[in-house]
């Protein structure tokens, strides 16, 4: 039975690794660069949404990194299932995949009923009570769930993995850090966002709150 860490490091291999800590650092630096360029995000209240568009900003680029090619990932951007946000969906080998901030690289992220119900995907309850050794006779799952986990400080990228927690607890099932894969002498400074991206990003924002607010008076008037 292959195990689950070779084939979380098949679907999102080493060779993918700097073309995603460039896409998410990126990320990281067009978010700076629009919360100190927006005058409303300098207000009491834009403080309170920096982290929404900083995510915002990784969604969107490793959307587009993968609509481009220079990411070898099926994406697809779909609103939650259950509340009102969206995110991207991220599918290659037998693992799909959701983007999730963390307060660093083995910690899992803020539990929503979400999260929680696209991880019953692993569950293990037929497997043995060790997730390490799986009898060959029972079948790995046909699809299995994954997080690719980021953190940043300012302007600067501090983590970022590709982990599969286990269904039922906080415990991972295997867990890859990109940053260390890569080493440090293969990270390389990150361009500042070329203004045609500040652009793009900033238009699917504005296009972001224009569906929030018609879907909130979608909901008042139902």
């Amino acid at each position: 039975m292959v195990p689950f860490q070779q084939l979380l490091d098949d679907a999102f291999p080493p060779s993918t690794d700097m073309a995603l800590m460039r896409s998410v650092s990126q990320a990281v630096a067009l978010a700076s660069d629009v919360m100190e360029n927006e005058p409303f995000l300098k207000s009491l209240i834009g403080t309170d949404i920096r982290g929404h568009i900083r995510r915002a900003a990784v969604l969107f680029s490793v959307h587009e990194g993968c609509k481009s090619g220079d990411l070898p990932f099926a994406s697809e951007m779909t609103r939650m299932p259950l509340g009102g946000g969206h995110w991207v969906e991220l599918r290659s080998g037998q693992f799909r995949a959701h983007v999730c901030r963390t307060d660093g690289p083995v910690a899992f992220p803020e539990e929503t009923p979400t999260r929680q119900d696209q991880r019953l995907s692993n569950q293990l309850e037929l497997f043995d009570k060790d997730p390490v050794v799986v009898p060959f006779r029972v079948p790995l799952p046909q699809e299995m769930y994954a997080w690719l986990t980021f953190g940043a400080h300012g302007s600067d990228l501090t983590h970022l993995c590709w982990a599969m927690p286990e269904a039922g607890r906080n415990s991972w099932l295997a867990r890859t850090n990109v940053l260390s894969r890569l080493g440090p002498i293969e990270v390389a400074p990150v361009d500042v966002p070329a203004p045609g991206l500040v652009l793009r990003f900033r238009d699917h924002i504005e296009e972001a709150l224009r569906k929030n607010e018609h879907d909130s008076d979608l909901d008042i008037k139902s």
